[in-house]
């Protein structure tokens, strides 16, 4: 069991090493069999948003040197599920768990890509051009 875990704990290390070859390579797996432009692309960013969410947590610990970036981005996530849901709740009178899921999901990839560019930046600068 536990060589099972170092197997899968080293394979998903090394797909969030960089998230966004992961993202292409997957985009083109998934066409291969859905051959669907719109399906793939959601469906691999729901895949990419967890490659995602190790390497942005990863790379806050190390800038903040803090053990806190995983759960900074649930408690992120779970305001935003909140927010959304009570807006839903608000408008339709009843929430749909599933759609709030999605939206917060899909929002998260949008949130953890840009984030990942400007901490990739700022580790960049810090640790190259900072460095004395």
């Amino acid at each position: 069991m536990n060589g099972i875990l170092n197997f899968l704990s080293t394979i998903y290390a090394a797909l969030a090493v960089a998230p966004f070859i992961t993202f292409i390579v997957l985009w083109f797996i998934v066409f291969f069999f859905l051959k669907d432009k719109k399906m793939t692309t959601r469906l691999t960013m729901d895949v990419t948003t967890i490659f995602l969410l190790g390497s942005v947590s990863l790379m806050w610990n190390k800038l903040f040197h803090t053990q806190f970036g995983f759960w900074l981005i649930v408690l992120l996530l779970l305001i935003s599920f909140g927010i959304i849901g009570g807006y839903q709740t608000h408008l339709k009178g009843q929430t749909n768990l599933l759609k709030v899921g999605r939206v917060v999901w899909r929002l998260s990839f949008l949130g953890l890509s840009s984030l990942y560019i400007v901490l990739f930046f700022v580790h960049i600068g810090k640790n190259y051009l900072f460095a004395a």
